[in-house]
């Protein structure tokens, strides 16, 4: 049997009217019952989201109850204002425009949005914006739905602050630092207004901590942040960026006024006394650099003013110093000098020259004085004095140590196989050499592996070894050495403030007179009264004396008459290569022999 589908459609196919009213029927309960949705829909968007709607260009068409209650306006006030009445400046243009590119495209939105309420208080919102096309496809309104997470923003914000906080100060961290100078140069982009950055360390908190203890560094970092905490503003932001060293924001400020303030900042300083520290003026070096004028960046900002504090510590410490182009040259020229250091050393381009320290006395032998030279690619023989800068970088100058003790080693081993007869060899001791914890470790090595003893050897040290920040231990290494057997000599004597007080401080055993009152030592009463007294002085003490710059017989014959040790000079030879000091130091005591 064939199933048929019985069709009430009249055989000419023409609807009837009974089928026509049923079927508006079910068009009008269809339509009734997507209202009742679409009101219930709404109905349950209204007791839960705060919902407004806006046509293309921003204006509001519709809020409901939750929008008036969180923003503070009524109906009246909302309808018909642009949403841009809203705001709360939280967020850039590039925030905006990159949403309203996005609904544009008829794609839903979704973000989180600071809005200002009419009292001017700040609100949060979880917000989707979800357009509205018309027939044709054209998008003709958004709505947008949010939820209040003006209570979560703030505990993100509490959370926030306790870990960009520095819990010593009380200052922000480098982490607050960070994340508000990156928004501070956003709006300056924006506002096209300038900013500055300055970078502040304190000079004096190391000898501080190294003396006291690190509970009287503590108490210094907090007496530092008892004067900069007051000083904050709207305009001016201060944070602490780790150990001693503490950066400034300022917006909406002259040069001219900012470093009128750094100073004043840095002289409030030197009142500062802790119960510790009351020997001690507390000193700041403070570097300073302006955007967009030395940067276009946040790191390059902070480099800048970075590069204004070194040069503010080089300068003499104590001091404000603002960032100008040849300070970056400078950095570019000293990194391009420590590669080619390096280089240097890689291929062997090093070598110690050697000038005699000849005795008075014509039965005791010639010592010599190591110094360092570098064959430079260009052909010319390079004096460390070509590259200084190269030398002030710490891990620089402790591969060039490390190279002189070793070559002091093997080339005292030459001049032993070689039958050259002399006394002790004397190399130039650095900080960076005494900080090394393997610098003397390396020195003992060294006199098991080639058998010549420490006694065989004199290290020259200058005043300002003492000035860095670890003198106790520059000190201890020195008495270690000296406990070996190892001489030490007090290079460039006179020519600094506090060398008497050395005398009696240091295991010296050698003190060098400075080339500066050597020079005119045969006109000047007040050179030779300067050279007696220290011989008087340090011949009391037990100290051998050693007068450097001698060039002309009349300066020798004085120097020997006024009682010193030992002269060093061009009168008796210029430093020398290894492999000419057996033909110098033949002619040199031939001399002696004739001076006798």
């Amino acid at each position: 049997m064939t199933d048929r589908i019985v069709s009430n459609m009249p055989d000419d196919g023409e609807i009837s009217e009974d089928s026509a009213d049923s079927h508006m029927s079910s068009v009008i309960r269809l339509e009734n019952s997507y209202n009742r949705e679409a009101a219930f829909i709404r109905f349950a968007l209204d007791n839960a989201a705060i919902v407004a709607i806006t046509d293309t260009k921003g204006t509001i068409t519709y809020v409901n109850d939750k929008f008036c209650q969180i923003s503070g306006y009524s109906r009246d006030e909302l309808i018909g204002s642009n949403h841009r009445m809203l705001r709360s400046g939280k967020h850039d243009t590039d925030f905006f425009r990159s949403m309203y590119r996005q609904i544009g495209r008829g794609e839903v939105w979704h973000g989180e949005i600071c809005n200002r309420s009419k009292n001017g208080d700040l609100y949060w919102v979880d917000t989707t914006i979800v357009p509205h096309s018309d027939q044709s496809g054209k998008v003709d309104s958004y709505t947008a739905i949010r939820f209040d997470i003006t209570r979560q923003k703030k505990v993100e914000a509490e959370i926030l602050e306790q870990a960009t906080l520095d819990a010593l100060t009380g200052l922000a961290n480098r982490r607050g630092f960070k994340r508000y100078l990156a928004d501070a140069l956003v709006k300056s982009r924006d506002q096209n207004s300038g900013l500055s950055l300055a970078l502040l360390d304190l000079d004096t908190f190391k000898d501080v901590n190294d003396s006291f203890g690190h509970d009287a560094g503590d108490s210094l970092l907090r007496r530092v942040a008892e004067i900069l905490k007051p000083l904050t503003s709207e305009s001016i932001f201060i944070s602490r960026l780790g150990g001693d060293e503490f950066g400034i924001v300022f917006t909406d400020h002259d040069h001219e006024m900012i470093e009128k303030y750094l100073h004043d900042i840095r002289d409030q300083f030197h009142k500062i006394q802790t119960d510790r520290t009351r020997s001690r003026q507390c000193c700041a070096s403070i570097g300073l650099a302006h955007f967009p004028e030395d940067a276009h960046d946040k790191d390059s900002l902070f480099k800048a003013a970075d590069l204004a504090l070194y040069a503010a510590k080089a300068a003499g410490r104590d001091r404000v110093e603002v960032f100008h182009q040849s300070m970056r040259t400078a950095l570019d020229d000293r990194l391009a000098l420590l590669r080619d250091v390096a280089s240097g050393l890689a291929n062997n381009q090093f070598e110690l020259y050697y000038q005699p320290i000849v005795p008075n006395d014509p039965n005791r032998n010639i010592s010599f004085e190591a110094l360092l030279r570098w064959n430079h690619p260009s052909g010319d023989v390079w004096a460390p004095g070509r590259f200084k800068t190269a030398l002030d970088d710490p891990q620089t100058a402790g591969l060039i140590g490390q190279f002189v003790l070793r070559r002091v080693f093997g080339d005292s081993e030459k001049f032993i196989a070689e039958g050259i007869d002399y006394n002790v060899v004397a190399f130039n001791l650095t900080d960076a050499d005494l900080r090394s914890r393997t610098f003397i470790d390396s020195f003992k090595e060294l006199t098991v592996e080639t058998g010549i003893p420490p006694e065989r050897f004199s290290v020259e040290i200058t005043e300002g070894i003492f000035l860095g920040h670890e003198r106790d231990y520059v000190l201890s290494g020195l008495q270690r050495l000296h406990d070996l057997g190892v001489r030490v000599a007090f290079d460039d004597f006179g020519t600094g403030f506090a060398s008497l007080t050395h005398l009696r401080q240091i295991p010296i055993s050698h003190v060098k007179i400075d080339r500066s009152f050597v020079i005119n030592v045969e006109t000047s009463v007040a050179d030779q009264a300067i050279i007696e007294g220290v011989i008087h002085i340090s011949h009391k003490m037990g100290q051998f004396v050693v007068v450097e710059g001698v060039e002309t017989k009349g300066q020798l014959d004085m120097l020997h008459k006024m009682g010193c040790d030992a002269v060093q000079g061009y009168y008796f030879a210029k430093p020398q290569p290894v492999g000419e000091l057996k033909d110098v130091v033949g002619r040199i005591n031939a001399m002696r022999m004739q001076l006798a």
